[in-house]
């Protein structure tokens, strides 16, 4: 990968040292907010039958944060169930779907740090197969992990054409945003001309399928696509259907993750399928000894799962190169775009391609 490594022409999920009392303040990188977080339920319908989808939103508020334990190891710094902010012109939404048997917490690292720069960040937990945690229980002791990897292996091996068993995925992240626009809470304080969608892992299919590459599930609100390790929008998706996208793109995958297979390809092959067929403005970024799961927080302390979870130097990188992303291509705000423009020591691989080039 370091053949492709071409310079062309982002952070921790404890914010203490940024303590305030008021709803926003300044720093080098913009005005920043006080965050909220709370854990709301939708109800939609599947087959004809009713059912609830619980969303993990973080937000802009004027209460005072706190320490906030996920789960675990792992601590925020947000106010539970905080009022929304009032007063302020309506902030940018983020709608991102986590990985295979994950939640809506799972990058709580990045979803914080987005709000406090004024976001609202909406994550579904997705009703796969098996989930290992949920939002407002944690950890799901009751897991079955001869068939959460079973399910796993299910996913691998489908086609395009096999793929309909899944759509239930983009259904709810279509139906998080179409949520959070009409949601009496956050409705007033959301951009409707200024949403992006993200994923991490089986949640860049979900998010992709959002983007105009399956014409009956393109969101034309979506203005910019976030991609975190997936190599499932490559298998579950046509190269065609992957040129269809119809918004700028930012992929990341760690560097330990090259080789790894996923079917018949390794996760190098997957991510430059996806790059080389999704249209211009694009970028690429790989994680210095980054891993599939640099891009979770733990929300365990159980035997193994420090290694299913990413460290404070992979988080930051991530979180700065991401939040400059969203914030040139949807919010509008060029404060971060310097950021676009430079290599990183915490980067082993960043490729750019920009229209006309």
């Amino acid at each position: 990968m370091n053949a492709l490594k071409v310079v062309l022409v982002i952070a921790t999920i404890v914010l203490l040292s940024s303590c305030s009392t008021t709803a926003s303040r300044e720093s080098g990188g913009g005005k920043l907010y006080n965050v909220g977080f709370r854990v709301i339920t939708m109800q939609m319908t599947e087959d004809g039958v009713t059912k609830n989808l619980d969303v993990a939103v973080w937000y802009p508020t004027a209460d005072q944060p706190q320490s906030f334990n996920y789960g675990g190891p792992t601590y925020g710094y947000v106010a539970p169930g905080a009022a929304p902010l009032k007063g302020e012109r309506p902030f940018p939404m983020l709608a991102f779907s986590h990985g295979y048997g994950g939640c809506g917490i799972s990058s709580a690292f990045f979803s914080e740090k987005l709000a406090a720069r004024g976001w609202i960040v909406a994550c579904p937990d997705h009703h796969d197969r098996q989930s290992a945690a949920r939002s407002s229980t944690g950890r799901n002791s009751d897991l079955d992990r001869r068939d959460f990897l079973e399910g796993a292996r299910e996913i691998v091996s489908t086609t395009p054409e096999e793929r309909g068993k899944f759509m239930y995925r983009p259904d709810e992240l279509a139906v998080t945003i179409e949520g959070m626009l009409r949601s009496q809470l956050f409705g007033a304080m959301i951009d409707t001309t200024r949403i992006a969608a993200g994923g991490h892992s089986f949640g860049g299919f979900t998010s992709t399928a959002l983007c105009g590459s399956i014409a009956e599930y393109h969101v034309t609100r979506i203005k910019a696509l976030l991609l975190f390790s997936t190599g499932a929008a490559a298998y579950l998706m046509t190269d065609e259907e992957l040129s269809r996208v119809a918004v700028p793109s930012m992929l990341m995958m760690g560097e330990k993750e090259r080789d790894q297979k996923r079917g018949v390809l390794t996760m190098e092959e997957l991510e430059m399928t996806l790059f080389n067929n999704m249209p211009a403005p694009k970028y690429f970024l790989e994680i210095k000894g980054g891993t599939h799961f640099s891009f979770n927080i733990r929300t365990s302390d159980g035997p193994g799962t420090r290694l299913l979870s990413g460290s404070e130097k992979e988080f930051e990188v991530i979180t700065r190169y991401g939040i400059a992303f969203l914030e040139k291509y949807v919010a509008g705000n060029s404060g971060d775009e310097s950021v676009l423009q430079q290599d990183d020591p915490m980067l082993t691989g960043f490729i750019v391609r920009l229209p006309g080039w």
